[in-house]
């Protein structure tokens, strides 16, 4: 341990940690990712928001209450929660991970994600995490699911498995990029196909995804995930659209 500790040490001296966003070198405690200045330009997802959806209700007077999307039709997942917002830093550093493959800014995001407590989720309530999945043409050109990497930083954390073989893309559909909520739903339709039912039956799953726009890519998982037997399927990103 005492020589683990010295090769850290070292590697701390010869290759310090940089700021995802400006690249200063980072002077704090080894699960920050963003210098004091490019922190305070994230803007935190908190406040009055929907208790299912979790749109929020910026400036509001007023408790959590419904929004007007989830009484005219409630989704299928139970919840959804996102820690910040998808603009300035963040989003530069998560199109980086993504469309620039750059792993290590992936790594280093999910780190920051996973340090989120998400106070009103109970982890101790939820049998898997399930990472939204990629299809198969589009995992091979990118080379990762960032998704999956994010999943594994929650679960190490809470010490939840991990089960990517719950949820397979079946459909390799068109980018959800510059699509509306109505095409982006008809987009996404019948696009994944759950796992194992025995596997997944009476079973409280987490589903993880990088971004949530419109919700609908989540919401058809978790369609999925439900009609096939899961109990409960809760939805946790790292960021959304606000």
């Amino acid at each position: 341990m005492i020589l683990n500790d010295f090769f850290e040490e070292l590697s701390d001296a010869l290759f310090p940690p940089l700021c995802l966003a400006c690249s200063e070198v980072l002077s704090g405690t080894a699960h920050e990712v963003f210098c004091p200045d490019c922190r305070r330009r994230i803007t935190y997802i908190t406040g009055s928001h929907c208790p299912v959806c979790g749109m929020i209700f910026p400036n509001s007077p007023s408790e959590n209450h419904l929004c007007g999307n989830c009484l005219e039709r409630k989704p299928w997942f139970s919840s959804a929660r996102a820690a910040v917002a998808y603009d300035g830093v963040v989003l530069d550093a998560i199109r980086r991970f993504k469309y620039g493959r750059d792993i290590t800014t992936g790594s280093a995001l999910a780190t920051f994600w996973a340090g989120f407590d998400f106070d009103d989720l109970d982890f101790h309530m939820f049998d898997a995490i399930v990472p939204v999945p990629l299809h198969i043409k589009r995992l091979r050109g990118r080379g990762f699911n960032q998704s999956l990497i994010l999943a594994r930083a929650l679960g190490k954390k809470h010490r939840l498995m991990v089960d990517f073989s719950l949820l397979k893309r079946c459909k390799l559909t068109l980018t959800q990029t510059g699509l509306d909520k109505k095409d982006r739903v008809k987009n996404i339709s019948g696009a994944f196909v759950a796992g194992p039912r025995e596997k997944i039956r009476g079973k409280n799953l987490i589903l993880v995804d990088d971004v949530y726009t419109t919700g609908a890519t989540i919401n058809e998982c978790a369609k999925t995930l439900i009609r096939t037997g899961a109990s409960k399927v809760a939805v946790l990103t790292l960021a959304r659209v606000l």
